[in-house]
């Protein structure tokens, strides 16, 4: 099975306001040992100028995460700019609080499906993001299970997030197994509690039970180990390295 380790690069969005700090922050990523890389957060620039930088340092772009109008008023654009970087998925950071409601998930299911299957026809796949808030529960049943079961499973995927099902009381391992074959694209990052605050953590510096995670992904067909963390105490670039290092040790490059 894959054991590719990517970076999600909104992690270092705030050293990517150039194409020369991309290059910069492209070419550290690389050093580390890194193959490939999500595109998030940095939309100011063209497609044009991140695909050939990313490819400059050897990088394969796997996953975005494009803005929601975006996919709403401008899919023929998403699809165009995802061919350009060779990326294959076009993934969505989040729920829009307009839908974060039991009717407000089947509307989104419904209109995203629709995208989904236009994505499909163009020979790309639409991937989605959880927080934890889909871990509301709406008449007994989560918010993540009304969007896992109300669209179709070859080409809505999931791009879970280990923290944030953790934070939604979930158990991420337990929800690889549910979304099997629907992660093509995971996001790993780690939780720790520091002077009784919850914190998002390096991987495996933290309190995830990582051997059953990675075991659990190589099961339910991974195929991108993306590493992410949002915010934190420790340099973005060196938490990347932090993750990278620990997870090498385990046979993932």
């Amino acid at each position: 099975m894959s054991k590719i380790l990517g970076a999600q690069l909104f992690t270092i969005r705030n050293f990517v306001a150039t194409p020369e700090e991309l290059d910069q922050a492209l070419g550290r990523i690389s050093a580390m040992g890194y193959r490939t890389v999500q595109v998030s957060a940095m939309w100011h620039l063209s497609v044009e100028e991140i695909a050939a930088i990313a490819a400059s340092h050897g990088l394969q772009i796997v996953i975005t995460h494009t803005p929601y109008e975006r996919f709403i008023n401008d899919l023929d654009g998403v699809i165009r700019d995802h061919h350009k970087l060779g990326c294959g998925l076009a993934g969505l950071g989040g729920l829009p609080k307009e839908y974060q409601s039991k009717d407000g998930y089947y509307a989104f299911a419904k209109k995203f499906s629709a995208i989904a299957d236009e994505l499909a026809q163009n020979g790309l796949k639409f991937s989605y993001h959880n927080h934890h808030f889909e871990f509301q529960k709406y008449d007994g049943q989560l918010g993540l299970d009304i969007l896992m079961e109300q669209t179709n499973p070859e080409n809505f995927l999931f791009t879970l997030d280990t923290y944030w099902v953790q934070v939604g009381g979930g158990n991420p391992s337990n929800w690889i197994r549910k979304l099997k074959n629907r992660i093509e694209a995971i996001h790993l990052k780690d939780l720790a509690i520091i002077d009784s605050q919850q914190i998002m953590a390096e991987v495996m510096d933290g309190n995830l039970d990582w051997p059953d995670i990675l075991q659990v992904c190589e099961e339910a067909g991974v195929k991108w180990y993306l590493i992410e963390r949002d915010d934190g105490p420790t340099d973005a670039f060196e938490s990347l390295k932090i993750s990278y290092e620990h997870l090498r040790k385990l046979g993932y490059e």
